[in-house]
Parts: C-alpha cells; sequence; structure tokens
C-alpha cells in the first residue's frame, strides 16, 4: 500500500511574492509629463496629416472622375455624330432612290444621280470636318483637364512631404 502526502506548493507562495513585487514597483513607475506630451503632439500630427491625405485623395478622385466623363462625353459626341451622319446619308440615298425612280429619262435619271454624288460627298466632307473640329476640341480640352488634375497631384505631392 502506498500512501500519498498533502503537500503545499511552494510555487503559489513564489508567484505571488513576485506578483507583488511587479505590482509595487509598478505602481512607483511614473510617465513623465514631457512623454505624455510628446506622445500627444505626435497623435495629432499624425491626425492632421492622415486629414490632409484624405483631403488630397478626394482631389485626386474628383479630377480623376473629371478626366474620365470628359473622355467619355467626348466618345459619346464623336458617337452621336457618326450616327447622326449615318441616318442622313441613308435619308438622302432613299430620296435620291424616289428622285430616280420618277425621273422621266435616262438622262434625267443620270442628272440626279450627279447630284446626288456631288451632294452627298459635299456633306460628308462637311461631317468629317465638324467631327475633326469636335476630336480636336475634346482632345484639347482633356489634354487641358489632365494637366490641370497632374498640377494638382504634383502640388498635394508637395504638401504632404
Amino acid at each position: 500500500m502506498t500512501k500519498t502526502a498533502k503537500t503545499t506548493a511552494p510555487s503559489s507562495t513564489y508567484f505571488s511574492s513576485i506578483k507583488s513585487a511587479f505590482e509595487t514597483a509598478q505602481s512607483k513607475l511614473e510617465v513623465p509629463a514631457a512623454a505624455r506630451d510628446f506622445v500627444k503632439r505626435g497623435a495629432s500630427t499624425a491626425k492632421e496629416r492622415a486629414e490632409s491625405v484624405h483631403g488630397g485623395v478626394a482631389k485626386l478622385n474628383d479630377g480623376a472622375e473629371k478626366i474620365a466623363t470628359s473622355f467619355v462625353v467626348g466618345y459619346a459626341n464623336f458617337t452621336r455624330g457618326l450616327l447622326d451622319a449615318t441616318l442622313a446619308n441613308v435619308q438622302h440615298a432613299l430620296t435620291t432612290v424616289e428622285k430616280v425612280a420618277g425621273a422621266q429619262s435616262f438622262n434625267e435619271a443620270v442628272q440626279i444621280q450627279a447630284d446626288f454624288v456631288r451632294e452627298n460627298a459635299s456633306a460628308n466632307i462637311e461631317r468629317i470636318r465638324g467631327a475633326a473640329e469636335t476630336a480636336k476640341t475634346t482632345v484639347v480640352d482633356g489634354a487641358k483637364t489632365v494637366q490641370a488634375e497632374i498640377g494638382k497631384l504634383y502640388t498635394f505631392d508637395k504638401k504632404a512631404a
């Protein structure tokens, strides 16, 4: 038969004395006011910089939106012009077909066809000029917008640093 003896763990008294010593030492430690002020100023400065960066990024986002909008609007205007030109060409061609069908002689039909070719070429040249002018205006305005937004980015970069 074996007998087990009850013993108290010496480690619990050991750890409680360490804990007590640590708590005593901790209560005597004090953070200097200068250190607290330094941390407060650092946090305040970091907060201001974060707000400044946020504002700058929001401005950059607005700039990107302006750039994208200007290009999308330019593209939409260009495609609208192509659709309008196509409709005008189709309507002109169908009107010419009606005129040719009503011609009394071969010479009159040839004259109607010649007029159609001349008018169609002239109208398409004007449409191309208009489309080129619109494209030029869109590119120039887009380039100005891009330049202005890049200028803002450069200014923002200098302020953040």
